[in-house]
């Protein structure tokens, strides 16, 4: 007797793995911090202000920060292993080719963050807010972001395999060359996504949401949508 058959449909992404901090037994408390080339900080709950605006190879382990400003701090090449940064300001800061791993941005603001060319895994945002945010080119594993407000955020070229995006704003973001296989996107707001014909191939959208894509594709590709009882002007 030949079993049937089951439809399979999209599988449930893996959670992120959360920041490895619970082994430490009592992470050390300082008060700001100086950032300089090739600098390591370890097992500490950083707080307050940072010295020095630009840094290269800097590596944070097993690190809480906690509302720290950070704003326009420059560090190319940043390691993040097990962190949590929680009510920090990243404004206009530049992150260009970080690496991430297990780690957690909560509450924090991203306007204007730069994060171009990270490699990350196991990362999570929530409730973090910031306009202009750029990922491109950046590569993201395991990723999570939620009630999250990150309008004109640009993915360009990201890839985000399995992703979730859970309740967010990302009003005006910019999808070009985005790699969303898996990734899902249901429930968050996707209104006037900068996309091309087959940037969301793979993502999972609700209904609401394909309404808003397909009025994008069809304004780019010059159809005209119009109800009846409109009148032709």
């Amino acid at each position: 007797m030949r079993k049937r058959s089951r439809a399979i449909g999209p599988q449930p992404a893996a959670a992120p793995s959360p920041p490895r901090l619970s082994r430490v037994p009592a992470l050390r408390a300082v008060a700001g911090v100086a950032l300089e080339d090739d600098a390591r900080y370890a097992d500490l709950e950083i707080s307050g202000c940072v010295t020095g605006r630009a840094a290269k190879r800097v590596t944070f382990e097993r690190v809480i920060l906690r509302d720290l400003d950070l704003t326009g701090v420059r560090c190319d090449r940043l390691r993040l292993l097990d962190v949590r940064l929680h009510a920090c300001d990243l404004a206009n800061a530049t992150w260009r080719e970080a690496s991430i791993d297990r780690t957690e941005f909560i509450g924090c603001r991203l306007t204007g963050l730069d994060l171009a060319d990270t490699t990350a895994g196991d990362l999570v945002f929530r409730q973090c807010t910031g306009s202009l945010v750029s990922f491109r080119f950046a590569q993201l594993k395991r990723a999570l972001f939620e009630d999250c407000v990150l309008p004109e955020a640009d993915f360009q070229n990201t890839a985000l395999p399995g992703a979730v995006f859970r309740g967010c704003d990302l009003k005006g973001s910019g999808w070009f060359g985005a790699e969303l296989a898996g990734a899902d996107l249901r429930g968050s707001d996707l209104d006037n996504p900068g996309i091309r014909a087959g940037d969301f191939a793979g993502a999972i959208i609700d209904s609401t949401q394909l309404v808003t894509v397909a009025r994008r594709l069809a304004a780019m590709t010059g159809i005209v949508v119009r109800d009846r009882d409109e009148r032709t002007t």
